[in-house]
Order: structure tokens, then C-alpha cells, then sequence
């Protein structure tokens, strides 16, 4: 399956959205093989941190003047939030800009890791590490609710993943399955 992910986003052009770099934030999907599927890593962040409280997301934040370029802010971030150090991952792909509803724009990085790993998530800004199957992202489970055209949300485990994140994951799934986007 890795395979495909790699093949699928090795001819994918990233759509990228022009903007102010002060509203520039970047995430990674972090992918592993695990029981015969492979998981994307997502982070429940926590009560605590100053945006998006409690909500579900990829690992990533802001870009800041001393990052060389977006891929560098999603991995500093990554090993900031749950201890992923860029010298284990193989980056493979980038997906397309998106907005968030609070007027940034991500930039979604991929990359693939091993497994098992020794994550060490920030007490202050996660709360708990998600693995989300692809699996899921193939089956009836991932039926994300529209609302006035948008996509909005689907559940897993208990946990709400929606917005930017739910958009992402869907860009993700459709590139893999060769499917319109």
C-alpha cells in the first residue's frame, strides 16, 4: 500500500495558495505500517493550546522567519508536539493548501515512518496520539456530513475530525484511489 501512496502522490500537483506568510502554518501526515494497513498519525490537541482547542489534527503549526521553508515548519512542529524527528521520516508527497475557518492556510506534507516508534507528545499542547487506519478513509466509516457544501466532519473512536483536517483527509484518499479531486 505504501507503494501506491508513493506512486499516487509522485505525479500529484499541489494546488498553493498565495498569502501572507504570517497566516502560513504546515502539517504532516505521518504514515506507518502496522497489522497490515497503514495509519496516519493525528494528534487530540489539548485544552490548552491557543488555537483550535480539543480539536483533531495533524501535527504542525505556524510558520515562523527562521524556518527555511514550510517543509522545515512542519517538522520542527512534528517534533515539538509528539517527538518525531525528521531523520526518521521519508518524506513522499505534498497535498494541496487548504484554508482553516480561522484564516490560515496548511500546507500538508507526507511522510512515512517507522513503526513502532517512540513518540513523546508535549503535555501542553497534546492530549492524546489517534492512528487512524486508511482503511477507514476507504470505507463506510469515512462519511464525512456536508453543511452548505463544505465537508464538515466524521467520527472515529469517539473523536469529531472535521474542517481543514476531515478536507485533508479526503484530498489524501482521493489522490491514493485515483479519484477526481
Amino acid at each position: 500500500m505504501l507503494e501506491t501512496i508513493r506512486g499516487r502522490l509522485l505525479t500529484h500537483r499541489p494546488r498553493q495558495i498565495p498569502c501572507d506568510p504570517s497566516l502560513r502554518a504546515a502539517t504532516v501526515l505521518l504514515l506507518f505500517e502496522r497489522d497490515g494497513d497503514v495509519h496516519c498519525v493525528l494528534t487530540k490537541r489539548t485544552d490548552t493550546v491557543r488555537h483550535h482547542k480539543g480539536e483533531v489534527s495533524f501535527p504542525g503549526g505556524m510558520f515562523e522567519p527562521t524556518d527555511r521553508d514550510l517543509e522545515h515548519t512542519a517538522f520542527r512542529e512534528a517534533e515539538e508536539e509528539i517527538g518525531v524527528r525528521f531523520d526518521d521520516v521519508e518524506v513522499i508527497g505534498r497535498l494541496d493548501d487548504s484554508w482553516t475557518y480561522s484564516g490560515f492556510v496548511i500546507s500538508p506534507f507526507v511522510g512515512v515512518m517507522p513503526y513502532p516508534y517512540e513518540f513523546s507528545t508535549n503535555p501542553r499542547e497534546v492530549a492524546y496520539l489517534i492512528f487512524l487506519p486508511y482503511s477507514i478513509l476507504k470505507g463506510d466509516q469515512f462519511a464525512p456530513q456536508r453543511r452548505s457544501g463544505e465537508w464538515i466532519s466524521f467520527h472515529y473512536n469517539g473523536d469529531r475530525i472535521w474542517g481543514a483536517t476531515c478536507r485533508t483527509l479526503m484530498t489524501f484518499r482521493d489522490i491514493v484511489e485515483n479519484e477526481k479531486i
